[in-house]
């Protein structure tokens, strides 16, 4: 049940007293976590977040862990980043916290063509995931190689399949992905882990502020670009892939194969999900996600998922990537996505002879 907004904000008066709040507004976006959006007489934001479950108790602490190591690198990497104000509890002994809420709008990344947002978003995801993971060891959150994110994914895709409700091609195609050799070969990173339309800030269409840090972890880099790759123009995904590897030299060159492979499986799961809530409405949409995934995939649209069999990737000079963006640029449609631009290059090398080292 959740708690009178009332509670709520007397909760955030109780957590910050030198604070004097005019207004708020409810957000109901997590049914595991109670929130109220409050501002003060400056207008300034805050957000007052308490447990609605015992999964929203662990969500939160995880949460308060992570601010509390992201927040040195803040500057470091150029983005907006909640801040403790200060903590209280309910009678029940409840912890609530208040943090800043981080100015900016959400993303549409429908209308975003290749330029300023994917150029931002590229660099930015680049100076998190090149932070050193060993920030992140001892700290209580988690970490996960690339052995166990395989069998993740293996898992997922058994537990997908065994809901008889998506076609045998995709789950041929996803199965055939976790069995390519190398396709898992990566370095773990510094990863985000919920990047989304609600933790993502933008100002115009600069990348300005990232939120929702309770999946902060060390693994896979390509989780960080799932999001981009299931929503955004295909000009733009390249483009904030190109900016990635420039200002990334450790990305491997599976990153974006990966990242596909992901988006694909959330369809999957957010099926399964539906179905344990019995909610015909979001199966039935579900469903249709699922099918045009299958049309996408019928209609040769879908990118290959199978291994890159290169061992790098040629950059151009800044001058030449950024024309390449711009010519991406003219050409995007929002409402009829174009082909994707060959940005990539390399000399072909055999697989076999490659040690992890040189991969990266």
């Amino acid at each position: 049940m959740l708690r009178p907004s009332l509670i709520l904000a007397a909760l955030a008066a109780d957590a910050a007293p030198g604070i004097t709040f005019r207004n708020y507004l409810r957000n109901e976006s997590n049914p595991d976590i109670d929130q109220l959006q409050l501002w003060d007489k400056d207008g300034a934001s805050y957000q007052l977040l308490i447990a609605a479950t015992p999964s929203g108790e662990s969500e939160l602490a995880t949460e308060l862990q992570a601010l509390k190591v992201i927040g040195d690198f803040q500057d470091e990497l150029s983005l907006e980043i909640p801040k403790l104000v200060g903590q209280t509890t309910d009678p029940d002994g409840t912890p609530a916290v208040l943090l800043t809420l981080i100015g900016g709008e959400s993303p549409d990344l429908a209308k975003f063509a290749p330029g300023v947002f994917s150029k931002s978003l590229g660099e930015a995801l680049a100076k998190l995931h090149n932070l050193d993971p060993a920030i992140l060891r001892n700290t209580g959150l988690v970490e996960h190689d690339a052995e166990s994110i395989l069998r993740q994914k293996v898992a997922e895709i058994d537990a997908i399949a065994q809901s008889g409700r998506v076609p045998a091609a995709l789950l041929s195609r996803w199965e055939a992905a976790t069995e390519e050799v190398g396709l898992f070969r990566f370095h773990g990173s510094v990863v985000h882990g919920n990047l989304t339309q609600e933790t993502l800030r933008v100002n115009g269409q600069q990348v300005t502020g990232l939120s929702g840090w309770s999946s902060l972890k060390i693994g896979d880099p390509a989780d960080d670009l799932r999001w981009l790759t299931g929503g955004a123009l295909r000009t733009t995904l390249e483009d904030a892939t190109l900016n990635y590897r420039g200002a990334r030299s450790q990305a491997d060159e599976n990153i974006g194969q990966r990242a596909q492979l992901y988006s694909e499986l959330e369809l999957g799961s957010w099926l399964l999900h539906c179905l344990e809530s019995e909610d015909e409405k979001e199966i039935a949409i579900a469903e249709n996600m699922i099918s045009e995934l299958r049309d996408q995939l019928e209609s040769g649209n879908l990118r290959n998922l199978r291994a890159a069999s290169f061992a790098g990737i040629a950059y151009q000079a800044v001058d030449e990537k950024d024309s390449l963006t711009e010519v991406a640029a003219n050409q995007a449609d929002p409402a009829d996505p174009v082909e994707t631009i060959a940005l990539e290059t390399a000399a072909e090398e055999d697989t076999d002879s490659k040690n992890d080292d040189e991969l990266f």
